[in-house]
């Protein structure tokens, strides 16, 4: 009789993210693929055409599309630190630091806090951004655009 795996779907991802990893390593500019611990899958890059085109592929399989960009001229912005907590349960559920301008996540159904903190250079303060989202079991995903000011991006005053 044969035995099965009794976490399937959970090993099905686990290889489908083995082999995305895979394929992003063969690529000059890769996005940063990952999983936390609670099993909370992302993706985070999204500089230049070719890993934003990638995560264009990806993003449907994530419920949270995150964008980070400049106030003042849309210019976007990579670099962000990124928490997420499940605001019933107090627990972190993803902490990372994005490495270009878009990070995905495929959260649970359920509320979220998104804590997002930047700091355009190191003489500038730390500028930090909280916002909540639901997650709905049943609609396709959730997106969030965080603006902060970036002194490197100003449009020049005339």
């Amino acid at each position: 009789m044969p035995t099965y795996h009794a976490n399937l779907p959970s090993l099905v991802r686990t290889l489908a993210l083995g082999w995305v990893v895979f394929a992003a390593s063969q690529c000059a500019q890769a996005v940063q693929i990952g999983s936390t611990p609670q099993g909370v899958d992302y993706v985070s890059g999204g500089v230049g055409d070719s890993e934003s085109q990638e995560l264009r592929d990806e993003q449907d399989r994530f419920s949270l599309w995150l964008l980070t960009a400049a106030k003042r001229t849309g210019a976007y912005l990579s670099g962000v630190q990124v928490t997420i907590v499940d605001i019933r349960s107090k627990n972190v559920v993803l902490e990372h630091t994005m490495d270009g301008p878009r990070l995905l996540v495929a959260l649970a159904p359920g509320r979220y806090e998104i804590r997002a903190s930047y700091r355009d250079n190191e003489a500038a303060p730390e500028q930090t951004i909280k916002k909540a989202t639901t997650i709905v079991k049943g609609k396709q995903h959730r997106q969030m655009i965080l603006y902060f000011d970036s002194v490197d991006t100003e449009v020049p005053k005339s």
